[in-house]
């Protein structure tokens, strides 16, 4: 084997030394580099974490707030709904209670005017027995010609007036 490494060059205690030099390198950059970038990566590490931490916490307030604007929506829609009933059930009685006032109303007009009519009627009926009284009486006082007294035209006038009273 001795003369693979002779045709290759090979010098054992060349190899060693080479071998030694690369472990002491190693061994400062590993004691002059190695903490410093350890440190660096943590801390790098750190404020990835930290990062992902705020944002996992915006993200899990954003959806807090979302639900809770979604919860204050639906409540303003239901509350609207509710006013729109509302609204809608008192135009509903409004509108019964303004039917029942005109009904009413009318009933009172109707019934009025059936008092005024009833009171035209007999007001009527009376200036027309008073009428066909005196009539009566002039008829009657041209046919017996002679002149009556005021007090028989009185008895006359109410003896005629109780007769159409029975004919009616």
């Amino acid at each position: 084997m001795e003369a693979v490494f002779e045709a290759l060059n090979f010098n054992v205690w060349s190899f060693l030394l080479q071998a030694l030099d690369l472990l002491i390198v190693l061994g400062v950059l590993y004691l002059l580099l190695h903490k410093p970038l350890g440190q660096l990566m943590a801390q790098r590490e750190q404020k990835v974490e930290a990062t992902l931490a705020e944002a996992a916490a915006a993200k899990d307030k954003a959806e807090s707030l979302l639900a809770e604007y979604q919860k204050k929506l639906n409540a303003a829609r239901k509350e609207a709904q509710e006013i729109v009933e509302q609204a809608r059930a008192l135009s509903e009685k409004t509108r019964e209670e303004i039917l029942a006032e005109a009904k009413a109303q009318a009933e009172r007009t109707l019934a009025e005017a059936r008092r005024e009519i009833e009171a035209e009627k007999a007001r009527a009926l009376k200036e027309i027995r008073e009428e066909a009284a005196t009539l009566a009486v002039l008829a009657a006082g041209k046919v017996i010609e002679r002149a009556l007294t005021d007090a028989d035209h009185e008895r006359l006038a109410r003896q005629f007036l109780s007769e159409v009273g029975q004919l009616q």
